[in-house]
C-alpha cells in the first residue's frame, strides 16, 4: 500500500478559505497554523481525501476543507487504528468524515453525493514535517 500527498492545506480561522502549502509541521494537535489544532487530543485533527474523489466531481483541491488531498489510495479503505506513515510523520486514522451542510454551499446535492467518500480524519501520533510529494505507506 503506497500513495503520495498531493496537496496541503490548513484553515487559519473558523470559515477561511484553505491556504495550500509546500510543507506542513504535525504537532501533537494536529497541523500547525489549522484552526481544528487544539491543545486537547482529537479524533479529528487531520482530514485526508482521495484525490479521485475531487476529480470525480470536478473540484480544485482544498475547496471540501480537506488537509490532505492523498494520491493512489482510496482514503475510505483505512480502517479505524491503523497508523500510516506520512513525510516525517505518524498518523493514526480514527474516523469518516459525514458530509455536512456546507456541502451544499459548494454545489447542491453533493452533501448526499459524499456520504461515505467525504474522507478520513486522522491524528498525529508522532510530530513531523509533511511535505508535499511525501509517500504514505503503512
Amino acid at each position: 500500500m503506497e500513495g503520495r500527498v498531493r496537496a496541503l492545506f490548513i484553515a487559519p480561522e473558523k470559515k477561511a478559505k484553505p491556504v495550500m502549502l509546500d510543507e506542513v509541521c504535525a504537532i501533537a494537535a494536529g497541523f500547525e497554523g489549522d484552526f481544528h489544532t487544539t491543545t486537547t487530543a482529537n479524533r479529528r485533527q487531520i482530514l485526508m481525501i482521495s484525490q479521485d474523489v475531487l476529480q470525480e466531481f470536478d473540484l480544485p483541491p482544498g475547496s471540501l476543507f480537506e488537509n490532505i488531498v492523498v494520491e493512489g489510495l482510496d482514503v475510505m479503505k483505512f480502517e479505524s487504528g491503523r497508523q500510516l506513515r506520512v513525510g516525517g510523520t505518524i498518523l493514526e486514522v480514527t474516523v469518516p468524515c459525514t458530509p455536512c451542510g456546507q456541502m451544499e454551499g459548494i454545489r447542491q446535492g453533493l452533501k448526499r453525493a459524499l456520504d461515505g467518500r467525504r474522507g478520513m480524519f486522522a491524528r498525529v501520533v508522532s510530530s513531523g514535517i509533511v511535505r508535499v510529494g511525501d509517500v504514505i505507506h503503512d
